[in-house]
């Protein structure tokens, strides 16, 4: 079979956005599939493109420009071979698979596919209230959505959010989890409570990630006291004001650590996960800190508090706010010789909603769709909320 696999996602080289992508293009090549992708071009190209290629995977980098204005482009070199419309149509795939990192980005994608009689499927990793649909762009999002085969979204949330952001039912859509990098097998040691060590896993984005909500919390009185060390791990394009802002708070127990691979070495040293997210679809770094046997504090953003339960796994801020999380946070802090127990906790639920091999599911949920003969025979049974 022939599959295309289509990153819309612009401004980063790489994100967790395309894990869940390029590691099933991966496992269909090696079943011996035929596999093109297309990514948008970036400065420092990803490592992982070239271990795709050294595959036999051809991965097309085609200019980063917005889809409309990528099509107008096209349209004028249309012939030069440079056209990745044109291209997806000469590759006329089983299924295209359109990855976005929002809940937009790949309508001229879809309405090529459309256009060419491609099956595909709409991939939607994250979604939020600030993200509506103006006049001029809504009969393409509804287009695109209700001629996909599938349309999946990575949290309940994100996915109840769409259908009203639609006004559409979207009985093709359901949910699918991404590919996280750590191990199954039994959860890390619990470090020492000589300091209480917690760890905010994202990248450098306070609009999105919320670590401003953070220092402004661990700037008072009461915090700057406790036995704390907060470390942030992980990059982006605001590490200089987010460091910026530590500095000018004082923050002298907030560390930042980079970016690091070896997410399971995080947790043998800290205690507990912070996510002050203003929006998420379904952090990784949830899944992950949940499978290593941590609790966690987050927003109830997203697909969070479908998996951190509120006083069993973790502690759930009804809101991104200073003050929801502040309060979030607090009760943690009195609670927090039980960290280890709720960690229990969030292991076993772990082991108990989410799939453990989510790359495997994910291909037999595209096999299905690339040999049904419409959208209508591609729509499977409800799927039951994580919560349920």
């Amino acid at each position: 079979m022939k599959f295309a696999f289509i990153s819309t996602m612009e401004g980063w080289h790489w994100g967790g956005s395309e894990e869940l992508w390029s590691q099933t293009a991966s496992a269909l090549r090696s079943e011996g599939h035929e596999i093109k992708a297309s990514v948008a071009h970036s400065p420092g190209r990803a490592e992982k493109l070239s271990v795709l290629e050294r595959q036999g995977i051809e991965v097309e980098s085609r200019p980063a420009w917005s889809p409309g204005r990528l099509r107008r482009i096209a349209k004028k070199i249309a012939g030069k071979g440079r056209d990745p419309f044109e291209r997806l149509r000469r590759f006329h795939p089983d299924l295209a698979i359109i990855s976005q990192g929002y809940n937009a980005g790949g309508f001229e994608w879809a309405k090529a596919c459309t256009e060419a009689g491609i099956p595909y499927v709409m991939i939607v990793h994250c979604n939020c209230e600030l993200w509506w649909f103006g006049d001029l762009d809504m009969d393409a999002a509804v287009a695109s959505y209700r001629n996909a085969r599938k349309v999946y979204c990575v949290s309940h949330g994100n996915l109840d959010l769409l259908r009203f952001q639609l006004g559409e039912p979207l009985p093709n859509a359901e949910v699918v989890w991404n590919p996280y990098a750590v191990s199954i097998d039994p959860a890390t040691g619990w470090p020492d409570e000589n300091q209480w060590r917690m760890a905010c896993v994202a990248r450098m984005d306070p609009a999105a990630k919320g670590q401003d909500l953070l220092f402004r919390i661990l700037s008072q009185p009461e915090w700057r006291e406790r036995p704390i060390e907060v470390n942030l791990f992980g990059t982006g394009s605001y590490e200089k004001n987010i460091a910026k802002m530590a500095e000018t708070l004082n923050l002298s127990s907030v560390k930042l650590r980079g970016h690091v691979s070896d997410i399971e070495a995080v947790w043998q040293q800290n205690h507990l996960l912070l996510l002050p997210s203003r929006y998420e679809g379904l952090p990784l770094s949830l899944v992950e800190a949940m499978w290593c046997g941590r609790p966690a504090v987050a927003t109830d953003v997203g697909g969070n508090a479908e998996l951190c339960v509120d006083g069993h796994t973790g502690f759930i801020a009804p809101a991104p706010t200073v003050a929801s999380f502040g309060e979030a946070l607090e009760r943690a802090w009195k609670r927090r010789h039980e960290w280890r127990a709720m960690g229990q906790a969030a292991r076993a639920r772990a082991e108990a909603l989410v799939p453990k091999e989510p790359i495997a599911l994910f291909i037999q949920q595209l096999k299905s769709c690339a040999t049904s003969k419409s959208a209508e025979h591609a729509v499977g049974k409800p799927v039951l909320r994580a919560a349920d």
